[in-house]
Formats: C-alpha cells, sequence, structure tokens
C-alpha cells in the first residue's frame, strides 16, 4: 500500500464515527453525489411540473422518487450570481457576483441611476463546495458551465471537461470552440456529448473507489437549455409532426429540453441508487419568449418568480420522497451536500445558505426569510417586467419572501410591491397599499439584512449642468 492510500483509509476510518451522528443510520457513510445543474430551465419546463408538450421521463422519475421543494427561489435572476452562490454558499453581496457582465447594461440614456461594479467571477479565496468535499477526502469532477471563474480546477474539482468562463456554447454542434472541449465528430450534439463525459467520469470515479473506498462528488452543469436554442433539422421535424402547429423555435426548445432529460436519464442510470445524494435543480428562470413560467410572472432576469423559481429535487437513499412547503434558495443545497457527505462548513467565513437536512428527515425547517439583490439592468422588453414601457427586463431591485408574502423594492426611486403569492401566484396585485403594516416590516427587514450583507447599492447619477443660455 503507497503512502497515499495508507493516508486515505486512515482518514475513512478518522472521520466514520462523526458521519455516522451526523448523516443518520438511512443514508451510507460519505454518499456518492451528484448535483445536476440545468441551465436556464423554466420552472414549468418539465412534465412533472405541469408542461403540456414537453416529454421528461427521466426527470419525472427523478422527482417521484425524491424530496420536491415546492418553492425553491435561485439566489439571482441570471446565471453567475446563482452559480456562484451555490458553489460558496454565500450571497453576491459577499462574493461581488451581482450579474452577468456589467451591470449598467442598456443605454445610458436610459438608465436612472449608478450602479455598482459588478464582480464578474469569484475570488480565488472563496471556498467551493467542491474545495470542502475534496478536503474530506472526496474525488471532485465538474462537466459543463462553469461560469464563475476562468477554470474549475483551480476551485477545488479534480477534473473538468467544457467548464470555464463562458457563459454558453458558440455552437450545440462541432466546431465548438471550447478550450476545455474536444470537438466530436460530425453532427454530435453538445447535450448528448456532456451526457457521455459525465458518465465516463462517474465510471472512472466508480472504479478507482474500489481501490481505495473515495466516495466522489460530480457537478453535471450542462449548457442547455441555454441560447442558442438549436437542435438537428431531423429532431425538429419529428418534433413539429408530432404537434401540428408548433413553431420552429418552440420545436428546437422543446427538442433540447426532451434531449436534456435523456442525458439525465443516462447519468442516473450509471449511478448506484443506494449510495448515492442525486440533487436537481436549475440556475433561474427560463427565458421568455423562449418559454412560459405561467401562471408565475416573469422570466429570466426578473426577480417575480418566473425569474428565479427553480424545481428542486433532492433524492437519498433511505428517505421517503415528498414534498416540502418551506421556501429555501437554491443555495441552500451547498450546505446540505456537505452535511449528508459528513463533512463541515467553513467557519472563517459568513455562510448564508442554510442545510435543508432537518427536512430531508422529515423534520420542520426554520428557514427564515429568503433575500435577493440585483442591482443591476438587464435589457430586453418583456410584457411581464415591473415597467413594460421601458427597454428593460430588470432595473436595479431587492426582494424578500416570508412564507406567502413577497416584497419588491425598486431602487431607482423606492417603489415598493408586495404580493400573496398563495393566493396571486402571478403576482399581479399589489397589496402594499393594502398592508401598510407589513410591508414596512418586510421593507425594514429587507434594508436592514442589505446593511448586514454589506450590499453595494445603486448611487443617483451625476448632475449634469445644463448649457448656458446663448442668449
Amino acid at each position: 500500500m503507497t503512502k497515499a492510500s495508507l493516508f486515505c483509509v486512515l482518514l475513512l476510518l478518522a472521520m466514520a464515527p462523526a458521519v455516522a451522528s451526523t448523516t443518520g443510520d438511512a443514508l451510507p457513510d460519505r454518499p456518492d453525489i451528484l448535483l445536476i445543474l440545468i441551465d436556464d430551465l423554466g420552472c414549468r419546463d418539465l412534465a412533472c411540473e405541469g408542461h403540456a408538450t414537453h416529454r421528461t421521463p427521466n426527470i419525472d422519475a427523478l422527482r417521484a422518487g425524491s424530496i420536491r421543494f415546492r418553492h425553491a427561489g435561485c439566489n439571482g435572476p441570471n446565471c453567475s450570481p446563482s452559480r456562484a452562490a451555490l458553489v460558496t454558499a454565500r450571497h453576491g453581496s459577499r462574493t461581488d457576483v451581482h450579474t452577468v457582465g456589467n451591470a449598467d447594461r442598456g443605454k445610458a440614456a436610459d438608465r436612472r441611476v449608478k450602479t455598482p461594479k459588478n464582480g464578474f467571477r469569484i475570488r480565488e479565496e472563496e471556498q467551493t463546495i467542491a474545495e470542502t468535499l475534496g478536503a474530506a477526502g472526496y474525488r471532485t469532477g465538474f462537466v459543463g458551465k462553469w461560469h464563475v471563474s476562468d477554470d474549475p480546477t483551480t476551485q477545488g474539482f479534480d477534473r473538468n471537461v467544457a467548464g470555464n468562463k463562458a457563459g454558453h456554447p458558440k455552437s450545440y454542434f462541432p466546431p465548438y470552440r471550447n478550450a476545455d472541449l474536444k470537438d466530436g465528430p460530425k453532427g454530435e450534439y453538445l447535450v448528448d456529448r456532456l451526457a457521455s463525459e459525465t458518465v465516463a467520469m462517474i465510471k472512472s470515479f466508480e472504479s478507482a473507489s474500489k481501490e481505495d473506498g473515495r466516495p466522489w462528488f460530480v457537478m453535471y452543469a450542462p449548457y442547455a437549455v441555454h441560447t442558442p436554442i438549436q437542435a438537428s433539422a431531423e429532431a425538429v421535424a419529428a418534433m413539429k409532426a408530432r404537434h401540428p402547429g408548433m413553431t420552429d423555435r418552440s420545436a428546437r426548445y422543446a427538442v433540447m429540453v426532451e434531449a436534456t432529460d435523456r442525458a439525465v436519464g443516462s447519468i442516473l442510470a450509471a449511478v448506484d441508487a443506494e449510495r448515492t445524494v442525486v440533487c436537481f435543480a436549475s440556475d433561474n428562470g427560463g427565458l421568455q419568449p423562449v418559454t412560459d413560467m405561467s401562471p408565475w410572472r416573469g422570466g429570466k432576469g426578473m426577480l417575480y418568480e418566473g425569474g428565479v423559481r427553480t424545481p428542486l429535487f433532492i433524492r437519498a437513499p433511505g428517505l421517503s420522497a415528498r414534498d416540502v412547503e418551506t421556501p429555501v434558495q437554491l443555495f441552500d443545497v451547498h450546505p446540505t451536500l456537505v452535511e449528508l457527505a459528513g463533512a463541515a462548513m467553513p467557519v472563517d467565513r459568513p455562510i448564508d445558505a442554510v442545510s435543508l437536512v432537518p427536512a430531508l428527515r422529515g423534520n420542520s425547517l426554520n428557514r427564515g426569510p429568503l433575500f435577493w439583490h440585483f442591482p443591476a439592468y438587464l435589457e430586453g422588453r418583456d410584457a411581464e417586467s415591473h415597467e413594460p414601457g421601458r427597454p428593460f427586463r430588470t432595473t436595479p431591485c431587492g426582494s424578500i419572501r416570508e412564507g406567502r408574502w413577497k416584497l419588491i423594492e425598486w431602487l431607482e426611486d423606492g417603489d415598493v410591491e408586495l404580493f400573496d403569492l398563495e393566493t396571486d401566484p402571478g403576482e399581479l396585485v399589489d397589496r402594499s397599499k393594502a398592508e401598510p403594516e407589513l410591508r414596512d416590516a418586510m421593507l425594514g427587514r429587507l434594508a436592514a439584512w442589505r446593511l448586514r450583507v454589506n450590499s453595494a447599492m445603486p448611487t443617483p447619477l451625476p448632475v449634469v449642468p445644463s448649457s448656458p443660455d446663448s442668449n
């Protein structure tokens, strides 16, 4: 036995008592962990979540055997802030990743406040879930869209396929023009390719585990179903034949969703369900008008429910499938998986996410309020936006959700909206004037939270002096 192997065995033996007390008898010691994060999948895009035409039998079956969080929200309405929060368990106000690209998007003449600088990428000193699990003895692998730094292998992942700073693929067909993914044969589909890469990685880790007993953590984050919306002509024709009258774009998107389901199915077939924790989610809401989140309002880029609500399923051996009603946020998955692994979260920095393990075990979960901070502009007119007449899906805003109630504060002018999501899932009826005490209390808690996490705020634009009167 090599020194490295001996060290791993001793590490496993040393951690075993702590694992037993942390994860309970229902779970295997140090389970393998598969984290599936789909890109831009709308909360209604799955058949099991109510879509009328998409066929998603594999994900539907995963949901049926999982603990389903019915009120799960992402940490940001677009990719970078949501993913940065997930891998660090920290709000964007801690990491400075608030949006994708610059926060001052759109035409300067259309903006009413000066946005704070966006950090774009997480800093090297952030500790990711891969670093935490790797330090606990896990093999770690990443496949797909990373987007929160240049290289996931500098943030704790032992292996990486296709992950870098890119936020979307150049193409779903070769040539991919991805420095971290070799081109496949003509006609290969990126959705299928990344699934086969994930299966190969898992099998490699499983084989190595037979030698030293080390568990694995794999994060599968396909670029699908992000733009460009692409599918083969043959698949699109078959989809349109199945659904006469479907537009080309809807057919291409439906093919992408169903191909993603097929990919997930192939990956799930490669894992040992008796010792693998599987978590499934999307990074944010679906892109309108490519897809529709009704009855939820809005889509990607908005803090309305359609922009932040995600399917969230966690399947763990020995834990019974059920629905959880407590509102949670996507980054809560991070400390949850760490706890199930028998590892510990870092103690040298604030951690904002909350472990969902009590809910997984059927106990009550005191999650507390959910918070969002999005001090940025995003272009794109949308009839469901806060101000449909302006060329923005979103202007700088923040939000708090407590149970059935959700408040959004618009940071250009201090406008406030209050919604009862139980009776008004479409966020159509502003209750801020009818419930002034509740409005003010929630607004105060939102403001106090921003102070606590040191949120960067928009500031007034400088006043441009008028030209002197030539007369």
